[in-house]
């Protein structure tokens, strides 16, 4: 196994879960998610393969996840999906066991119900933050912005959010 094959498994087994959930928060429909996550990483091992370099790779496989999730919508005609209609929990998401995972759980709930009010792109940074546990530094390659446009845009956001709940 060479290394490319060694970095692109490497990837897969780390992201391939987080992906999926990814792309479901945003499309809501299992089997479409599935197909789009296995699209993704074909994606990603044709553009490794041809030999071309990556500097994070797991940015990159949330940039090409959501350019097929923005292609989606447009081939389908379909206005943005609303977030309070968004399971709770997925079938590949265990179940919660403690308290503080429920109320981890209802917490989220809540901020579904109101994250879909916020403008797009702070929707879009606090996704990538506290739903897909990126860094600063992979919403900065995935997004193309600034490290401090991206907290700075935090920052509102979960301000915005707060007036929202309140």
């Amino acid at each position: 196994m060479n290394n490319i094959e060694k970095l692109f498994l490497s990837a897969y087994d780390d992201c391939a879960a987080k992906i999926l959930k990814h792309i479901y928060f945003r499309v809501n429909n299992k089997s479409v998610s599935e197909d789009l996550t296995s699209e993704t990483f074909m994606k990603a091992w044709n553009y490794l393969r041809e030999g071309n370099e990556v500097k994070n790779l797991k940015g990159f496989i949330y940039k090409i996840a959501d350019n097929l999730v923005i292609d989606y919508y447009r081939e389908k005609y379909r206005g943005e999906i609303s977030l309070e209609n968004v399971k709770e929990t997925p079938d590949w998401n265990r179940a919660p066991s403690t308290v503080e995972d429920i109320d981890k759980e209802s917490d989220l709930s809540l901020i579904k119900k109101y994250l879909n009010e916020l403008p797009s792109d702070y929707k879009q940074i606090l996704i990538h933050r506290f739903i897909d546990d990126l860094s600063i530094r992979e919403i900065k390659e995935i997004t193309g912005k600034s490290m401090t446009n991206i907290y700075v845009m935090i920052h509102r956001g979960l301000r915005m959010l707060r007036k929202k709940i309140k």
